[in-house]
């Protein structure tokens, strides 16, 4: 069955990566992802705000307790709904109505059964995993129970992931930017009326959070709902087909699981960290939010790349693919390159805007700096993955992400710790180090891994061209 693609049924805001100008289309379908993750940083460092303004250092610290737990299930349920991306891109791509239709309402459905789940393990191991952390007992409880209240919200986080990966596979990014800016507006106006005028406490900024994330999700499924895409969703079609849920759980899973051993493996690389001293954790820590600034742009090509490789790959359009890819990989070079010669060059002004502390400012500076020198590995990445992964190769990039972790613990722990390597009596210099040698050898990996070209061969089997 042809799709047709007719206007009264797309909205402006829906994108055709397999036809018109590669460069426009790629920029344009960028841009909306771009903001996105941009609004996602402020927005965050705004929710902190409210609660350490109106609630104390106490409460902001019960709610960063557990927070390497919270990103590691938000992380997954971003993860897994890239595997949703990469199918229904792919159909797409073929004008394959038939398996588009079936892959929107498997994920929904998918959606629901893998939020439970993870409601129900994260919640049954709630205390345990905050023990493991070793949360202050002065902060255990409230610590608790904003845990417990965002592990219940997952069901709504995961159907707004979900839907927001069908509609970029669909070549939609700019529904998701909106569904993002109204989540966020929510979030925060519900923050200040449930914290500051009913005095809700932690629980408040919980419920908040959650509540936007559950009308962002409803929004989400009503918006694929209606044959806008060319997809037919409904409460009859709403059932899990098997060779596509497996298709989808082969692309999530791996990167899901990436995204938990690099978090895993972060935490031990910050127990390095904690080792030398109050000034250097603080000088890390403003290192880690301009570098998250930084990698917004790089994470967003990926991002891009990945449905554009899903579309084209589905149309069979093997020449628009690498120029594509090399496009990708060009904006990477020139936007990494650019913004490492800007970071250089202001460093110590970036740092001074998180603290007035004259030796945080100086060793904020040398970590931003020495690693300004190599963000291209790091984009470069960012593209690989994000072009294998489209094709529906996500097993590599997760080895990948395995060795880089690995690599950066061994030599962190060699070089700062044992102090194999010391430069200007400074260890700590190790843990920058440790990181830039790791990106290089993973992005070895998955430059040999690209250029072999068996990626390609990834392609989900039961979707096939009907142009």
């Amino acid at each position: 069955m042809v799709i047709v693609l007719a206007a009264d049924k797309i909205k402006s805001s829906q994108i055709d990566l397999t036809e018109g100008g590669v460069a426009s289309g790629l920029m344009r379908f960028m841009w909306p992802i771009i903001l996105g993750n941009l609004f996602t940083q402020v927005y965050n460092m705004v929710d902190s705000i409210i609660v350490g303004r109106f609630l104390g250092g106490e409460a902001l610290a019960a709610v960063g307790s557990s927070f390497s737990i919270t990103m590691m299930i938000y992380s997954f349920c971003i993860s897994v709904g890239a595997g949703a991306t990469v199918v229904i891109s792919q159909c797409y791509g073929a004008h394959d109505k038939e398996n588009m239709d079936k892959t929107a309402n498997t994920a929904l459905v998918l959606a629901l059964v893998v939020g439970i789940a993870i409601t129900i393990g994260f919640g049954l191991s709630a205390r345990g995993l905050l023990n493991l952390l070793n949360t202050p007992s002065n902060i255990y409880e409230d610590a608790y129970t904003y845990y417990i209240i965002v592990v219940i919200g997952t069901v709504g986080h995961l159907y707004y992931q979900m839907g927001s990966s069908i509609l970029r596979g669909l070549g939609d990014s700019a529904w998701p930017l909106r569904l993002l800016i109204f989540c966020s507006v929510f979030n925060i106006l519900a923050d200040l009326l449930f914290v500051v005028k009913f005095d809700m406490g932690v629980a408040g900024a919980a419920w908040a959070t959650i509540l936007a994330q559950l009308i962002s999700g409803i929004a989400v499924v009503f918006r694929l709902c209606g044959k806008r895409y060319g997809i037919t969703v409904s409460p009859g079609t709403l059932r899990i087909d098997g060779s596509i849920a497996k298709s989808m759980l082969k692309i999530g899973i791996p990167a899901g699981m990436q995204q938990l051993v690099f978090a895993a493996g972060s935490s031990v690389v910050q127990s390095f960290t904690n080792s030398f001293g109050s000034d250097v954790v603080a000088a890390q820590s403003t290192i880690i939010k301009i570098d998250g600034f930084i990698m917004l742009p790089m994470q967003a090509i990926g991002t891009s790349i990945q449905t554009f490789v899903g579309q084209n790959i589905g149309a069979n359009k093997t020449e628009r693919l690498k120029e594509g890819s090399r496009l990708a990989m060009l904006f990477c070079a020139v936007i990494s390159v650019g913004l490492g010669i800007v970071i250089m060059a202001i460093a110590p002004l970036g740092v001074s805007l998180f603290t007035s502390e004259k030796e945080i400012i100086r060793i904020g500076a040398i970590g931003l700096r020495t690693l300004g020198c190599f963000y291209i590995f790091m984009a470069a990445n960012q593209v690989l993955t994000g072009i294998v992964r489209g094709a529906g190769a996500s097993f590599v990039p997760m080895v990948c992400a395995f060795i880089n972790i690995a690599v950066r613990i061994i030599i962190g722990y060699l070089l700062a710790i044992r102090g194999v390597f010391v430069y200007n009596n400074e260890p700590f210099r190790g843990l920058w180090y440790a990181m830039i040698i790791s990106n290089f050898i993973s992005i070895a990996i998955m430059w040999m891994y690209y250029r072999k070209g068996t990626w390609k061969n990834a392609r989900i089997a039961q979707v096939r061209a009907k142009i």
